[in-house]
């Protein structure tokens, strides 16, 4: 009896030993008792020559959380804790720091980043480490066409901007017509931008749809974002008599351009900027009032209709308006902060649960998986467009300068916005628009072709 007895305990015991293993996960995201914990890497340059705009971002990303948090985290139950890493707009450091939270702090996925640069020095460090990086605003397309496995975006690559500022004017053919007397088609474009790869591919995106489209392109000039003097580029630009500027430039070289443009008057019929430096607080304290009427292209809707949102989304939209508002004395009406924002509440509302639901745990494996297999409905992101992604089984191949992109949300889009009174608004598409654009620049304004 006694050896029935002990064999019966031994069976009992080998069992408990059997399933207490099975409970117990090697991943970071599950814990030994089965408790999913969600704990990501956020890099922003918060020092260095980015710091305002990475310090907007980190902001955006930190009220997402916050708003997350106080409702129980991720599906009510599963709060988010973060470790952030300065990258100090340097890509070197910005790819330590990224070793140094997979290594140290075990994080599964990894979030930011602002520059483009930073953003493909940090992606080669997650690809090695097999981990996500949840690419929020490096918008360059060299970014996504290594065929890497751990790299997403969800907002619009560069090259798109680009082709969206372009498809923008001959979308005002018939308004083009009436005030200049030419189609849109027949319109003397000039391209200049920033020589970083950010400003390359908008540039680039720029010219393919413009050729698409049969326009004259009467200049396409390049030149440092660190220039002192952009007042030989201005002089080039007045030269070719353009009817429309597309320029892309960061905060310093923006605000310089607008001042020495004035001082060589320097005007022009139409002006889009590409974001960047254009859409942000700081370009509007550096040029004041002549910020307004200029339009930019962002890969958000700022200060949009929120009634292109869902109930659930629209509500999101107009709390994080109010908080932002309250905490910073402005509203979040520019790209840096609201993009942030809305690709943390995306991640967070919409791809996560996915990973949570189909494997049970929070690793990058998981996550990737879901980001993966998702397809969102524009209304369900404050991106304003849905989100499905491209693999490597699957590439994307962007319709503007033919690249395979893997990991691509290929249903992203980029929106036109305009300045009004300081203030950013949504004019295009007209789901989301809040005004009616102002294509040409008014007398009243500095630029203006009188």
């Amino acid at each position: 009896m006694k050896k029935v007895v002990s064999i019966l305990l031994l069976a009992v015991f080998m069992m408990v030993a059997v399933v207490g293993c099975a409970n117990t996960k090697s991943d970071e995201g599950q814990s030994a008792e089965g408790d999913i914990k969600i704990h990501v890497g956020i890099t922003e340059p918060i020092t260095g020559a980015q710091a305002s705009l990475g310090q907007a971002e980190y902001d955006g990303f930190q009220m997402a959380v916050e708003m997350i948090n106080e409702k129980g985290g991720v599906m009510g139950k599963y709060p988010i804790t973060y470790d952030f890493a300065d990258s100090q707009s340097d890509p070197a450091v910005g790819a330590s720091e990224a070793e140094r939270l997979i290594t140290t702090k075990n994080v599964p996925v990894i979030m930011g980043s602002y520059s483009s640069a930073i953003a493909a020095a940090i992606s080669e460090v997650c690809e090695r480490n097999k981990v996500v990086l949840w690419e929020m605003s490096g918008a360059a397309d060299s970014l996504l066409v290594k065929g890497y496995k751990w790299s997403f975006r969800s907002e619009a690559n560069a090259s798109a901007w680009g082709s969206e500022s372009v498809e923008f004017l001959m979308g005002n053919d018939a308004q083009i017509q009436e005030k200049l007397g030419k189609s849109a088609k027949d319109l003397r474009v000039a391209i200049v931008h920033e020589d970083g790869p950010y400003g390359t591919a908008v540039a680039d995106g720029n010219e393919a749809t413009a050729k698409k489209y049969g326009m004259n392109i009467v200049l396409k000039e390049a030149y440092s974002a660190k220039a002192v003097d952009l007042s030989n580029i201005i002089m080039k630009i007045k030269a070719a008599q353009p009817d429309v500027l597309l320029l892309t430039s960061y905060v310093n070289d923006g605000i310089m351009f607008n001042r020495q443009a004035k001082e060589l008057n320097f005007t022009v019929p139409i002006l889009i900027t590409h974001s960047g430096g254009h859409s942000v607080q700081a370009f509007v304290d550096g040029v004041g009032k002549d910020a307004d009427y200029m339009l930019t292209v962002d890969p958000v809707p700022c200060n949009p209709n929120p009634d292109g949102f869902s109930d659930e989304y629209k509500a999101i939209f107009e709390e994080f308006v109010k908080r932002w508002t309250d905490k910073f004395g402005v509203p979040p009406y520019h790209h840096v902060e609201y993009r942030q924002f809305a690709q943390t509440m995306l991640f967070f509302n919409e791809i996560v649960p996915v990973a949570i639901e189909k494997h049970g745990a929070f690793t990058a494996e998981a996550v990737a998986d879901a980001i993966r297999s998702v397809d969102i409905p524009a209304e369900n992101s404050l991106m304003g467009h849905g989100a499905k992604f491209s693999t490597p089984e699957e590439p994307w191949t962007d319709p503007w300068l033919g690249n395979q992109h893997t990991g691509q949300n290929f249903k992203a889009r980029a929106f036109i916005n305009q300045y009004f009174d300081g203030t950013l608004v949504t004019v295009w598409p007209e789901n989301l628009a809040k005004k009616e654009a102002v294509l040409f620049l008014p007398e009243s304004h500095p630029l203006a072709a009188k």
